[in-house]
């Protein structure tokens, strides 16, 4: 039994990790000029890359386009990774959003797109940490009410790494192959479908608490990851409507998909053993999505966009309420453990502007979102943001060039820059610590918040915060 018991907390370490990259409406981050205008590009992005915006809008491509897209992320974290109330900040993750699209007309009302991108990903890393955890103090003591009063760690070294600093990384991404196409169904009216692939990679380095899946008491060894997968196909949907020839109101629903990871968890069975590697599979959801925006083309040099995008991670069967966790061993299952993450359904506002200069050779722009994250209280852990809602703010240029040897192309080649801050910044008091908060989805099962039973601690009093420094860049050729 304490051998099934520790398969499953080595996969357990590893996935409640990289809830950082899901927890919030994924970045969109497709294409540098969407990036500038806030993430909006819903309603008025008629580039290749609105096989994921919006298939609607590949209308807009004349005859043939292509863009290539990198958008680089640098991410830093605050946590009580010491133990509650302490402050730890991470190092600088990087997180490469890559993106490529090729789109072309193949009849008067037809346009076929292909792509592939990086829905989400994500890189962190706490290092040479001294103390994880820490040792929690009694979490209502005589001299301290129910609620207030401050918990500090006790560095004891029973709860600590012995003298032995320890990293804890973690690696993930979500991509997507996709192809689609869209259709002029009326000269006011577009539609559009894509197909897309999902698939997912996940390494994490982890310092962890596996005898809290024992029952045996704290136990802290070294927990790797490895693992990977490709989704079930599905669907995205589009449409634009132009009331006016100055404005657009579009909407896109993304249909949930699921990503089956399979791959290996290696750590040690008992203190001081060697470790060993075991099968690890598991599921992960890419939920319901859907975005909606108005944009105004005031004149030939402005542009207005105002957008909405919801994720639905508390659907019950597309959602990331839990997550199913099979563990084995020589290709035979040993223990199925529901994982529980307990996220809320996470929506943002968007707001874009572009001005486009009289001479049509360079383009500002300026954007701004606030998102509301998927996290919840009491499932909050140190490579998450804090509930409560995210800021974003972008600015970008746009460059523009016709063909010389044909003047009637406008605009063929496009270079495209924007650069971006996002941030999400909480506390979380002493209301979740020691309390019994039921696993969505586990039948009734219960776990102690911020307790040594936990093999990832959830809920912990202290500061959350993650800070996101974007730099993007694309170019698109399209005539």
């Amino acid at each position: 039994m304490i051998k099934k018991k520790l398969l499953t907390a080595c996969l357990l370490a590893g996935l409640l990790t990289p809830a950082f990259a899901s927890a919030n409406p994924e970045p969109t981050a497709y294409d540098t000029r969407a990036i500038g205008m806030g993430l909006t590009g819903t309603t008025f992005l008629d580039q290749p890359a609105a096989l994921v915006m919006n298939p609607a809008n590949l209308e807009g491509i004349p005859k043939l386009g292509f863009t290539i897209n990198m958008t680089n992320l640098l991410v830093k974290q605050r946590a009580p990774v010491t133990g509650p109330n302490t402050v730890l900040d991470s190092g600088l993750g990087y997180g490469p959003l890559s993106s490529g699209f090729i789109a072309g007309r193949i009849a008067p009302r037809v346009v076929f797109a292909g792509g592939v991108y990086i829905e989400t990903g994500y890189g962190s890393s706490f290092s040479q940490v001294q103390c994880i955890d820490g040792d929690l103090v009694d979490p209502n003591p005589p001299d301290q009410p129910a609620s207030g009063g401050d918990y500090v760690a006790d560095t004891n070294p029973a709860t600590c790494t012995n003298g032995a600093p320890q990293d804890m990384d973690v690696t993930f991404f979500v991509g997507e192959f996709s192809t689609g196409f869209s259709f002029l169904a009326h000269e006011k009216f577009t539609l559009g479908l894509a197909l897309r692939l999902p698939f997912s990679k996940q390494v994490a380095d982890l310092w962890q608490n596996i005898g809290a899946a024992t029952g045996g008491g704290t136990r802290y060894d070294r927990v790797k990851n490895d693992l990977g997968g490709v989704g079930f196909p599905s669907a995205r949907f589009g449409f634009t409507i132009k009331p006016h020839k100055k404005v657009r109101i579009s909407a896109m629903y993304r249909a949930p998909t699921k990503i089956k990871l399979t791959g290996t968890s290696t750590t040690s069975l008992t203190a001081g053993a060697d470790p060993i590697t075991l099968d690890s599979e598991a599921d992960w959801f890419l939920p319901h999505a859907i975005q909606f925006g108005v944009s105004i083309q005031a004149n030939s040099h402005m542009l207005f966009a105002v957008e909405a995008r919801g994720q639905f991670h508390s659907a019950d069967k597309f959602g990331n309420q839990n997550q199913t966790v099979i563990s084995s061993i020589d290709g035979q299952v040993v223990q199925t453990t529901v994982v529980g993450f307990g996220w809320e359904d996470a929506w943002g506002v968007k707001f874009g502007f572009e001005y486009r200069f009289s001479k049509d050779l360079l383009a500002l722009r300026l954007g701004f979102n606030a998102a509301k994250s998927a996290t919840t209280g009491p499932f909050t852990q140190y490579f998450t943001p804090p509930p409560g809602f995210s800021p974003f703010a972008s600015t970008g240029l746009g460059f523009y060039w016709d063909d010389r040897n044909d003047k009637s192309i406008k605009d063929k080649y496009r270079l495209d820059l924007a650069g971006a801050f996002g941030g999400s910044f909480g506390t979380i008091g002493n209301e979740y610590i020691g309390t019994e908060v039921e696993v969505p989805g586990s039948g009734g099962q219960t776990e102690l918040i911020c307790s040594d039973q936990q093999v990832v601690r959830t809920g912990c009093p202290g500061q959350y915060r993650a800070l996101t420094y974007w730099a993007s860049f694309s170019f698109t050729l399209q005539y």
